[in-house]
């Protein structure tokens, strides 16, 4: 019996802009982790995350260590124990 391994697809979405409310378009990962996105019309880099019903997006400054994929990296990351 052959197991299929399926790639994990992004979808790509379209939302307002955070910052200038303007029409932009982000891609989303198939799990649940945060990603950056960058607006097409002012350029600003913010972050947009999937939900269990939709996706939402986040500025640099009102998003949670929890959403921000670098904060989280280093949160969640391994500690050296000694």
């Amino acid at each position: 019996m052959a197991i299929l391994d399926r790639a994990k697809q992004a979808s790509v979405e379209i939302t307002p802009c955070p910052y200038c409310s303007d029409r932009t378009s982000i891609e989303l990962p198939e799990d649940y982790r945060p990603v950056y996105a960058y607006c097409d019309c002012c350029g600003k880099k913010f972050i947009a995350e999937r939900l269990a019903e939709g996706f939402q997006v986040l500025t640099m400054e009102e998003a949670p260590c929890c959403s921000d994929p670098d904060c989280r990296d280093i949160e969640m990351g391994g500690y050296d124990e000694e």
